[in-house]
């Protein structure tokens, strides 16, 4: 990593710890100079304003994501291991990092995406396109039915996901473990009919 890329990402850590402590309106570039050790004038090389910034955070935190999706991917495992890999990374990052966490939750929760025009759709599309290459994986591989609606499949796995987050994100409940994930799993594919 160059020393432009470490300190861009120095700045950005920084400004999410600040941002979901004081909020949007509360943070201000000279705040997040102080804390980082990172001079103003350098941070706005990076980020010519507090906007700027903000959806730079966003950018680099969906980005992460993708990229830790498309691993996962890539991996050799098959296709449910593979999902159960992505609900687990996707409810434990929410847990393991507060700051995340309050920087996400003011993103979507408290309209911040709305305010400040963040194309947040582009980020879901690759994440549902990486996804549903894995649900199609499945299919081949014979682990769910050919005749599935595979957007559906999507659907219901991001929707449970979405619901722990959520409620990780409002309360202090605890974290999805690795039992919990098959056994969520194994309901969502094998379905909740006799």
């Amino acid at each position: 990593m160059s020393t432009d890329e470490t300190t861009k990402e120095k700045i950005i850590e920084v400004a999410i710890e600040c941002f979901g402590e004081n909020s949007y309106d509360g943070t201000s570039m000279r705040m997040i100079a102080e804390k980082s050790g990172v001079s103003k004038p350098a941070i706005y090389y990076y980020f010519p304003d507090k906007e700027q910034l903000f959806q730079g955070i966003f950018t680099y935190v969906m980005e992460k994501f993708r990229i830790t999706l498309q691993s996962i991917k890539d991996s050799n495992k098959n296709a449910v291991e593979k999902l159960k890999e992505i609900f687990l990374i996707r409810c434990f990052p929410v847990r393991q990092n507060v700051d995340i966490k309050r920087f996400m939750s003011r993103v979507f929760l408290n309209g911040a995406k709305n305010i400040l025009k963040l194309d947040h759709q582009k980020y879901f599309r690759e994440h549902e396109k990486i996804i549903l290459e894995i649900i199609q994986q499945g299919i081949d591989e014979g682990s769910f039915r050919s005749d599935i609606n595979t957007r559906y499949f999507l659907y219901s796995l991001i929707g449970a996901a979405n619901l722990f987050t959520r409620n990780q994100m409002m309360s202090d409940s605890p974290p999805l473990n690795r039992e919990q994930v098959n056994a969520l799993l194994t309901q969502l594919i094998t379905g909740v009919g006799k």
